[in-house]
């Protein structure tokens, strides 16, 4: 092979290296600021093509429209897709809140499948698998600490089924900051480690002469 044949299939091998890697590369939006974080970014390892002027990708599920949804894109149900939040600049919390499946209407919702059982993993090495209800209002899964976790990995293990299409759709997940700081002033101070325990003030006796 001459060096023009090897710098050529160089060239065509590293091209197709990179359409493989934006292929498999997750889809990501991120949330600006609010009054408790500083950016929140939402990956999806899958999207669903839009169509019909319609958009699934993972700034579905912040924007606060509930006609939208993210919705998977690969073949089958969408068993082990992963949607992953990443928090910046954001305080400790201990509860998430799900809007389950397309809530653009009643019957997008039951055409189109929606998450049954979830696995949540975090940062702080909380894992929990955990079964979302079959609605499209909001709901909540708490975790089991309050803890200032910086990414959660959701990761779809069941799906109640579409009646019409096998996409699974998730309309919204987020941090339920509010709450938790309501929960952390309502929390008990922390019981100081035992050196940490102050120390009576020694009495000392006036003892008369003997």
């Amino acid at each position: 092979m001459t060096r023009t044949q090897r710098r050529a299939f160089a060239i065509v091998l590293a091209s197709a290296l990179a359409v493989s890697t934006s292929v498999e590369a997750d889809t990501c939006a991120t949330m600006g600021a609010t009054q408790f974080v500083d950016a929140v970014t939402y990956c999806a390892t899958s999207v669903l093509p839009g169509q019909a002027g319609n958009d699934y990708g993972p700034e579905n599920l912040f924007d606060g429209n509930p006609d939208s949804a993210w919705c998977e894109g690969v073949d089958g149900v969408g068993v082990g897709e992963v949607i992953t939040l990443s928090f910046g600049g954001s305080p400790p919390f201990s509860r998430l809140i799900f809007m389950n499946g397309y809530g653009k209407s009643e019957t997008a919702y039951f055409n189109n499948a929606r998450p049954r059982r979830i696995e949540i993993v975090t940062d702080t090495a909380l894992r929990e698998v955990v079964q979302l209800p079959d609605h499209p209002l909001e709901s909540h899964v708490d975790l089991a600490r309050l803890l200032n976790h910086r990414h959660v990995q959701i990761t779809i293990l069941d799906v109640y089924p579409g009646s019409k299409f096998s996409d699974t759709c998730l309309g919204y997940v987020g941090a339920d900051f509010e709450w938790s700081e309501e929960l952390d002033q309502t929390m008990p101070p922390a019981t100081p480690a035992p050196d940490a325990v102050p120390r009576a003030p020694e009495h000392i006796l006036d003892l008369p002469d003997s």
